[in-house]
């Protein structure tokens, strides 16, 4: 048996049995189990790791989260998020509206503009790209004029030089 520096409240135990019966993936289960096997049989984390299949150090933090908030340390939360957003999806959406007022239909739109108001808005540096691709995802594209025309017809180019004003 293992010494513990603190024990889990009274009747933990059964709670945890009740517990692993209701849940309804495996994840849940492992998590219930980490701390019955604690409460009910006192065993060591390396222990109920090598049994659960998590690893050491997950199942001393799951002990450690259930005594400082109790059941709610088995709920797990969904997975990923926007962690590393500059602005939410509802103010980059308003903030870029503003600068499609600025500009009327085909009017020039300089990127390092818009970069520099992004950057000012967040405060902090931004790459380029990502100015880009918050452009691109509501709905600005990128024209620029064609160097050349697609189906060139060198005889219309050569008569029409022939027969300009210019010449």
């Amino acid at each position: 048996m293992s010494v513990y520096r603190r024990s889990f409240p009274e009747g933990t135990s059964e709670r945890m049995r009740a517990l692993m019966s209701e849940a309804r993936n495996i994840s849940e289960l492992k998590r219930a189990q980490c701390i019955y096997f604690r409460s009910g049989h006192g065993l060591p984390p390396r222990r109920i790791a090598d049994m659960v299949g998590f690893d050491v150090g997950t199942v001393r933090n799951l002990h450690s989260a259930f005594l400082r908030d109790g059941e709610a340390a088995l709920k797990l939360s969904g997975k990923g998020g926007r962690y590393h957003a500059y602005l939410t999806e509802e103010e980059k959406a308003s903030w870029i509206e503003g600068f499609r007022d600025a500009f009327d239909p085909g009017g020039i739109l300089e990127v390092g503009k818009i970069q520099a108001a992004f950057e000012e808005k967040v405060g902090r540096k931004v790459a380029k790209s990502t100015v880009y691709d918050l452009l691109h995802r509501h709905g600005w594209r990128k024209i620029t004029p064609r160097p050349r025309h697609p189906k060139p017809n060198p005889r219309a180019a050569a008569s029409f030089k022939k027969t300009s004003a210019a010449s």
